[in-house]
Parts: C-alpha cells; structure tokens; sequence
C-alpha cells in the first residue's frame, strides 16, 4: 500500500467514525484497563431495574422487530425526544456469547446518556435524537443503516455489528469504529465503557440507572 492509499484508508475512518457519533474533543488515548472480575449477566442490576421479560404468551423473536427501529420516525421526521422502549415485547434469549448491556446508561461526569435494548442477536442503542439499531452477524446490512446522531437525519451511516468477548463493536470494511464494553469496576459495580474514533480513545464511562429522572 503506498502512503497516499494509507493516508487515505486513516482519513476514511476517522471520517466514518465521526460520522457515528458526532464530534470530540477527548484526545485521550485508550487507557490501559485491567478487568476485575469478567461481567456476569445482570449481576449489578440494581433491584428494580433489571429487565423485565414476558415469559407468557407466544415467542416473539428478534427477527420479528426488523424495520421497526431507527432515528427517522414513521412520519418521516428525525427523532428529537427520548422514545418509548423498541424491545419490551421480545422474548427471545440474548444470542450464546453477548454480553448483557441491556439498561439506562449515564456517564456520571459528563451527563451523557443512552439506553441499550437486546434482544436474540438484535441490539438497539438509543440517545435523546438518535436511535441506532441492528443484528450483531458481522453482516453490514444486518447491521445500523441509519444517520448520524445529530438530530438532523441528513446523512446516513452504514455499519456492521458484531461482539467480540465483554464488547459490540462497530466496524466498516473490517475496521472497528466504535467499541461499547461492558465492564466491572473494584466494587463489583457494571460500567459500559463507550469508546470512537480511529485510535478508540475513551470516551464515556456510563453507570445503570433506573430511569432519565434518576440520571446526572
């Protein structure tokens, strides 16, 4: 590969990560992070705002919810409040092997906030003016064909999901854009850890809460 093609292939990714998630300026290379403990399925849910599934009625599979999510709503506008939750009535298991990154996730420090809805291999990542969702097969087309989360809905991404050990990652041609990891912290404490951009500096460092009235 000659250096402008390498110049090149470097730009093209810190283009589409910015794409994804808007502007930073978090230079802070990824920090060494020593896992304390591997994260277990809802073990630091607080009580209360564990997921609650249905298990009475028929199965209602992953695969069933495909269309039905995204930033652009079905009146064609761009989505600019929080939205009712897209999953609470699937009951399929998490796919063998994801981590469990269901919840209300806030960044103590920084305010910042997203929800997380899974389901089967079906991930749902949701903020105050974006939704962005997919299948976790590795496939581009299964994966988040939506807009950038800037409320606008003026310039769409498309992007493979996939997980990988405690983390979904967020990858375009085989590289990895965005990582969200599940994490645990000295007091046994569940911290989904949201990193971007080209060298995946951390971004934000999110606890559970229960609900948007509760979260910094």
């Amino acid at each position: 590969m000659t250096r402008l093609h390498a110049l090149k292939s470097v730009l093209l990714l810190f283009v589409l990560s910015t794409m994804l998630h808007g502007c930073s300026d978090n230079s802070d290379e990824v920090s060494n992070v020593s896992l304390y403990q591997q994260p277990s399925p809802n073990a630091a849910f607080i009580s209360g705002c564990d997921p609650i599934i249905s298990d009475a009625g028929p199965s209602v599979l992953a695969e069933s919810f495909r269309g039905s999510f995204g930033s652009l709503n079905s009146e064609g506008s761009c989505q600019f409040e929080w939205p009712e939750p897209y999953l609470a009535t699937c009951t399929e298991p998490l796919a063998q092997g994801a981590p469990d990154l269901r919840g209300l996730w806030a960044d103590p420090e920084t305010g910042y906030t997203e929800r997380i809805e899974q389901c089967g291999n079906l991930v749902v990542i949701v903020g105050p003016r974006f939704t962005h969702g997919g299948y976790a097969t590795g496939d581009q087309a299964d994966g988040v064909n939506d807009y950038v989360a800037t409320g606008t809905c003026d310039r769409p991404i498309s992007v493979a999901l996939s997980y990988e050990h405690n983390s979904l990652l967020f990858q375009v041609a085989g590289n990895t854009l965005v990582t969200r990891s599940l994490e645990v912290t000295q007091q046994g404490e569940d911290e989904l850890v949201w990193r971007y951009g080209p060298s995946l500096p951390e971004t934000a460092r999110m606890r559970r809460y229960c609900n948007l009235s509760v979260a910094p």
